[in-house]
């Protein structure tokens, strides 16, 4: 699928400086995204029990054709991968970040000591999104009608048999617009893109994706969420399960939540002007001088400045902190989300 930053929606121009008024623009539109995800494929008799005692969410609790969020932690709880699982008829379907496919399945099959269970990243199937309140319409349009899903839960999905060829479909929330997830060999993708994308929906370039996820206050693997943190500091406290068992890295998990003792967790900073600080920038209060660090950065428009960043939990909400700009200056910032 090529991208050359414009969209067919009237034009629409999709640029790295996304402004909000562009982002209102492109949930009336659509839009079609690539999404930086692989699939794993779960198979075995014993899947749905063991993947329920190995990750943080209810797998067992998630009946065939829905869906729930995971992780998957190190013993000291630390998180290696954040998942959504989806249990089919005969398998599963794990999707995980870009470049964790391969890792997490050898992770996951070797804690599958006397189980029935296997795990491969599936092979040829390409992902991408389609988002924003026309999405529906536009998938029905090229043959691929998804009312059913649309007044179902998030995270429902099903296969699909279209002009296009067969795929897969999932209801999806991402980069702050309601959508679905459409999986399929390139080749599907392909035929589909052709026909959607003339059709008025527009395709993100993966800046102005940026710009979206940052304003969504949305963590990613790599930048939010890494192997430093636990899933509770990086936004991840959703795909933790208290209820449903034993889960690995469950005993520092609960103790944290026990005794309340939490040092950092993801927020969303403003800029007070249109500086750009650099990733990784370090984040300053009044009584520690690293508090924390800028982990995504997004200009908009060339006015307005939002950052995520990982920082102390004593760095209030609504209060205000220091950014280093690297060449000998800081820049206020406010905290505007956590």
């Amino acid at each position: 699928m090529t991208d050359d930053g414009r969209g067919g929606a009237g034009g629409l121009a999709l640029d790295s400086l996304a402004s909000a008024t562009f982002l209102h623009r492109l949930t009336g539109h659509g839009a079609l995204a690539d999404d930086a995800r692989e699939i794993i494929v779960a198979s075995g008799s014993d899947r749905i029990r063991f993947l329920n005692g190995i990750v943080t969410g209810n797998v067992a609790g998630t009946a065939v054709g829905a869906g729930c969020r995971a992780t998957l932690l190190t013993v000291k709880a630390h998180v290696t991968a954040e998942m959504r699982i989806f249990p089919r008829a005969n398998d599963a379907l794990l999707v995980v970040p870009k470049g964790l496919g391969d890792s997490t399945a050898t992770a996951l099959s070797r804690y599958a000591i006397m189980d029935d269970f296997a795990a491969a990243q599936a092979p040829g199937l390409q992902l991408f999104a389609i988002l924003g309140p026309e999405s529906q319409t536009h998938l029905a349009a090229a043959g691929y009608d998804p009312r059913d899903l649309a007044g179902a839960a998030l995270w429902s999905h099903r296969d699909v048999e279209g002009p296009a060829g067969p795929l897969w479909m999932a209801r999806v929330h991402s980069l702050g617009m309601d959508g679905y997830w459409i999986a399929a060999p390139a080749d599907v993708v392909d035929r589909l893109a052709k026909v959607l994308t003339p059709g008025g929906l527009a395709t993100l370039s993966p800046e102005a994706a940026n710009v979206a996820r940052v304003v969504a206050f949305e963590p990613v693997w790599g930048k939010e969420i890494t192997e430093d943190y636990f899933p509770m500091e990086v936004g991840l406290g959703d795909a933790i399960d208290y209820q449903k068992g034993c889960f690995l890295g469950q005993e520092p998990i609960v103790r944290i939540r026990d005794r309340g003792h939490l040092n950092r967790r993801l927020v969303q900073l403003e800029m007070s002007d249109k500086r750009v600080p650099e990733l990784g920038a370090t984040v300053a209060t009044e009584t520690k001088p690293k508090a924390g660090t800028l982990t995504s950065v997004a200009p908009i428009d060339g006015t307005r400045v939002l950052a995520l960043g990982i920082v102390h939990v004593s760095a209030a909400l609504d209060g205000h902190v220091r950014v280093d700009l690297g060449d000998g200056n800081t820049i206020e910032a406010r905290i505007v989300r956590e």
